[in-house]
This record gives structure tokens, C-alpha cells and sequence, in this order.
């Protein structure tokens, strides 16, 4: 994936700084005893609006995008600020039953397909791959 980036002139050894610092930031995002941020949080994802991205809370779906900015989710409406009230509770939405790899692996995508082979016309089938859960 990243050789596309050096391919269309980037130094090699800047992308993987690049992508070295980003699995870095990830690594400190999932911290679960990281405090919160302060001013900070305006700006960039931190570990108290990462863990809302892992929720499976309704009120917590589909939101918390960013990997290294939260800006863009304020920006475009996918921010949701945990609450205290509100326990995460992570998991799926739908419990999975089994412990086969290839279940485990390939079940969104099998229920992917089969929601749009059940979508009738192009709207629906549209709001299948780019709709809200």
C-alpha cells in the first residue's frame, strides 16, 4: 500500500517515519489508563474519544473516526464526547457464535453481501455500503 506513495516521489525512509509514528500514536490512543487531555482533546483523538470509537452502545455507533485528529469528526458531524453516564460497553452489536477464524474474519463482509443482495433498487443498495448502521 505504501510503496504507491514512494512510487509517486516521496522519500522512502520519510514514509516509513511516517507510518512508524502513526503506529506509535495508536499504541498511546488504546492506553486505557492515559487521563484526559485538557485542551488538547479539541484537536487531536486521544484514548477518552477512542474508546467511544470501540463501544457498542447505540448511543456510541459510528462515530470517533480520526486516527491521529479528532478535528474532522467535529467538523463533520461523527463526534460523539463520551459520558459518564453512559458505561462502554465493547463487543458487537450482534453476538458472534463460533470460533472459526474464517467466521470471525469474513462475517461483516458476508453480512455486507447479504444485505445488499437483500436491497431493492440503487438507493437502498447505496445506503447499504455508505448509510449509518
Amino acid at each position: 500500500f505504501y510503496v504507491l506513495l514512494v512510487w509517486l516521489g516521496f522519500p522512502p525512509l520519510a514514509v516509513t517515519a511516517a507510518v512508524t509514528l502513526n503506529l506509535l500514536y495508536q499504541f498511546w490512543v488504546h492506553a486505557p489508563w492515559m487521563p484526559r487531555l485538557g485542551p488538547l482533546e479539541w484537536l487531536l483523538n486521544t484514548p477518552t474519544h477512542h474508546k467511544v470509537h470501540h463501544a457498542s452502545n447505540p448511543e456510541y455507533l459510528d462515530c470517533n473516526y480520526g486516527g491521529v485528529l479528532i478535528v474532522f469528526d467535529r467538523l463533520f458531524g461523527t463526534f460523539v464526547e463520551y459520558r459518564p453516564e453512559i458505561p462502554i460497553r465493547y463487543g458487537l452489536t450482534r453476538p458472534l457464535h463460533s470460533y472459526n477464524p474464517l467466521r470471525i474474519a469474513l462475517h461483516g463482509w458476508l453480512e455486507l453481501g447479504r444485505d445488499l443482495l437483500r436491497a431493492r433498487g440503487l438507493r437502498a443498495r447505496l445506503g447499504v455500503l455508505v448509510g449509518r448502521p
